[in-house]
C-alpha cells in the first residue's frame, strides 16, 4: 500500500506505462477479439477508466457510480456493476477505449497532484460524507491503490493471457 501522493502516482505511472507497453503493438482487430470470458482488451481498458473515474469521483466527493456512467449501480455488488459496465461499453471501439483510459488516468493525474500526503492518509468518509461502513473509516490511499495500480496490474495479467 502507498503511503505519499508521489509514491502513488508514481506506481499508478509505472503500471499505466507497463500496460501501454502491452498494448500499444496490438492492432484493432486483437484489442477488439473476445476472450474465453467475451471480454476483448478493450472491454478491460474500458473498465479500468470507468474505475479510475469512480476514483476520481471518490476524490472530488461527487456520486462514483454516476462518474461511471452507471448512476443507479449504487446498491449493485462488485459483480453486477462490472457487468452493467461491460453492457454500457461493449460497442466502444478500441480507439475510443484507449482514449477513454487515456482521459481517465490524466483526471486521475489531476486529482491526485491536487492532493496532499495527508489528504491520503484522510478516511474514505472524509471524500464521501455519506458513506456507511466499516471500510468508510479507512485511509482513501487503499482506494487510491485499488482502483489505479493494483487494477491495472490484474488486468494487465489477464490481457497478457489473451495475447497470442
Amino acid at each position: 500500500m502507498p503511503g505519499g501522493r508521489s509514491d502513488a502516482l508514481g506506481r499508478a505511472e509505472r503500471s499505466w506505462k507497463d500496460l501501454d507497453q502491452l498494448i500499444g503493438p496490438l492492432s484493432d482487430e486483437q484489442l477488439a477479439r473476445p476472450g474465453r470470458d467475451g471480454w476483448a482488451i478493450k472491454d478491460h481498458l474500458a473498465h479500468l477508466a470507468a474505475w479510475e473515474l469512480s476514483l476520481v469521483a471518490l476524490l472530488e466527493g461527487r456520486d462514483r457510480s454516476a462518474a461511471m456512467g452507471v448512476p443507479e449501480a449504487a446498491d449493485l455488488d462488485t459483480d453486477e456493476l462490472n457487468g452493467r459496465l461491460f453492457t454500457l461499453h461493449r460497442d466502444l471501439p478500441p480507439a475510443g477505449a484507449r482514449a477513454l483510459l487515456e482521459r481517465a488516468n490524466d483526471q486521475v493525474r489531476t486529482a491526485l497532484a491536487g492532493l496532499s500526503d495527508d489528504d491520503l492518509q484522510r478516511p474514505y468518509a472524509h471524500y464521501q460524507p455519506l458513506a456507511e461502513g466499516p471500510s468508510s473509516a479507512d485511509p482513501v490511499v487503499g482506494w487510491v491503490a485499488g482502483n489505479t495500480f493494483d487494477h491495472v496490474e490484474e488486468h494487465r495479467q489477464l490481457i497478457a493471457e489473451m495475447i497470442p
